[in-house]
């Protein structure tokens, strides 16, 4: 045990706890939704783009904090060795969780105040503070006692609802000051590719999950279910964007890419959707798989909008 907060072995413990995967992925997920408020008629402004992320980013590292520190009893056992999971820092140093609890509270009140200093500074919508007030909240009670999103089934909408739709939102808020049908639109199929993260993420700790009474869909109805949900979210998704290739105006990008994206977590999910049904299974890998595919799916999608923007 150290003896200084300040010291590097402290430090690096503490900023251990950041899953540097999740941060990628959300600054994907935010930079497809400023994209496509420029293509859609936003006004570009480097400073104002820096801030609204700035209100995704800390609000993502607090609840890197936040559930390390209210699933600590359950972080014990997960497999610290899985791709995905997190490190049990918390769990192998209990005397950081007062650090890392102050540490979650005061990321949460950047991602506010960032909020306001960006309607403030910037022709940003009022609304832009009131959902990053309700995510931040969502993403604190998602682990954190008397809701607990996680243990009481919400917590796979939740980050459906946060990685589809919000994320991607704020930025496509903070450029182009409104939200309007062509966000809507993409917002649907982002959405169920959320669901398909986070039950990808769950799938590898259903055994830990049920012995803790959480009651996610892998626990609830097993993971043929879920993985068999995955596939038909990945249909889906993928449908939507066939039939917004065949029925919306082609105004500013070819649909059509999209849809061919859309063939990377569509192949993931039919892989795992069938696989799930053979023995022997690695469900790590499965779940990984469907994980990585959305990656490479997000930064397609980036690649693709930043080549048609400039």
């Amino acid at each position: 045990m150290t003896t200084g907060f300040w010291d590097v072995d402290t430090i690096r413990k503490i900023l251990g706890i950041i899953r540097v995967h999740i941060v990628i992925g959300g600054a994907l997920a935010f930079s497809i939704g400023t994209l496509l408020g420029v293509l859609t008629g936003g006004v570009f402004s480097l400073l104002r783009v820096i801030l609204g992320y700035l209100v995704v980013f800390f609000g993502d590292l607090s609840t890197h904090y936040s559930n390390d520190y209210f699933d600590v009893d359950v972080d014990q056992y997960v497999q610290k060795q899985k791709v995905f999971a997190g490190k049990g820092i918390l769990v192998e140093n209990p005397w950081l969780r007062p650090i890392s609890r102050r540490i979650a509270i005061a990321l949460l009140m950047l991602s506010i105040t960032f909020a306001g200093i960006t309607v403030l500074w910037y022709d940003v919508p009022f609304v832009f503070i009131l959902i990053m007030i309700c995510v931040n909240l969502l993403g604190w009670f998602y682990s954190a006692p008397p809701l607990r999103l996680t243990a009481r089934g919400l917590g796979e909408i939740t980050i459906a609802f946060v990685t589809g739709m919000i994320i991607p939102g704020a930025g496509y808020l903070v450029v182009r000051g409104r939200f309007d049908p062509i966000f809507t639109s993409f917002a649907i199929p982002f959405i169920l590719y959320g669901l398909i993260l986070s039950l990808s993420l769950e799938a590898p700790d259903v055994r830990i999950d049920r012995s803790v009474e959480r009651r996610n869909l892998a626990v609830r109805g097993g993971l043929r279910v879920l993985f068999s949900s995955i596939m038909a979210l990945a249909i889906a998704a993928t449908l939507i964007f066939l039939i917004y290739a065949r029925s919306m105006v082609p105004l500013f990008i070819d649909l059509r890419i999209l849809v061919l994206f859309s063939l990377i977590p569509l192949a993931a999910g039919l892989y795992s959707g069938f696989t799930i049904f053979q023995r022997p299974i690695d469900i790590h890998r499965l779940g990984t798989l469907n994980v990585v595919s959305l990656f490479v799916f997000n930064l397609l999608m980036n690649v693709y909008f930043l080549s048609v923007a400039s």
